[in-house]
């Protein structure tokens, strides 16, 4: 089934927008895939969502394949201690639990491929620190950082109380709060912050997904694709333009967790 056809089929029975679907019947030779959001340091301190309910998560869809957010070069370090000494001792990699509690020890108990696609590197992260701390004094842009400060004032009021519930993590109320303070980021400063834009490094991660995705097209394999849960809903609406992917809802990934 083409994503159009999907979508279309998806409005004539009264559904509610075209994105993530529930795992029932996917189309003959489409690639699954599901897009999970992590919470990164959280993990270690929530209960709803915490690196165990993330491994139970990740052990129930059950992937031949999980894209990873690291920089390849990044992974390829990562990869290679956790190897040879059971950690993963890499320094962007150490930020996100979810990587080296979680997915790096499920590897060899599941069996599947690590990929990584994250489009990060150290150039544009200490490039994007620069134009902010810049943006932050500078007089002339005083009233355009003032209301990045209230959008992201009324994403920490969306958020409260429930920043580390699975359930709402994986809702499109996460999202549209998410989008809210993003994009308003983007329209004040995406022309400072260049490559470190939101529209340009989404962009350029769902360019690396893509790519890994082309590689396994037709073969109806199982992907999880786990980001920091701010750029889920970026991920999903570039992947539905694709016609061999069936992507498929993540929440019931977490239910009676």
């Amino acid at each position: 089934m083409k994503a159009l056809a999907a979508c279309l089929s998806a409005l004539l029975l009264g559904l509610t927008g075209c994105g993530p679907q529930p795992l029932s019947s996917p189309p003959e030779g489409a690639t699954i895939v599901t897009v999970v959001g992590a919470i990164h340091g959280q993990h270690r301190r929530a209960e709803d969502y915490s690196l165990e309910v993330l491994r139970q998560a990740i052990v129930k869809f059950d992937p031949d394949i999980v894209m990873v957010e690291l920089p390849s070069d990044r992974f390829a370090i990562a990869s290679t201690n956790f190897d040879q000494f059971g950690e993963v001792r890499e320094s962007r990699a150490d930020d996100f639990p979810e990587l080296t509690d979680a997915v790096f020890p499920l590897r060899k108990q599941l069996g599947f491929a690590m990929i990584p696609v994250s489009a990060w590197t150290q150039d544009i992260a200490a490039n994007r620190r620069a134009v902010e701390r810049r943006l932050a004094t500078d007089p002339a842009r005083a009233e355009d950082w003032a209301e990045y400060q209230a959008a992201i004032q009324q994403y920490g009021k969306a958020l409260a109380g429930r920043s580390d519930d699975p359930a709402f993590i994986h809702s499109s109320a996460y999202d549209a709060a998410v989008r809210a303070r993003q994009e308003s980021y983007e329209r004040l400063f995406g022309d400072d912050l260049g490559a470190g834009s939101w529209r340009a490094i989404n962009a350029a991660h769902l360019a690396h997904i893509n790519d890994a995705l082309d590689t396994v097209s037709g073969q109806e394999k199982r992907v999880l694709i786990l980001f920091g849960a701010a750029h889920k809903y970026k991920i999903v609406e570039g992947l539905e333009a694709r016609d061999d992917v069936f992507l498929a809802d993540p929440a019931p990934l977490f239910e009676n967790s």
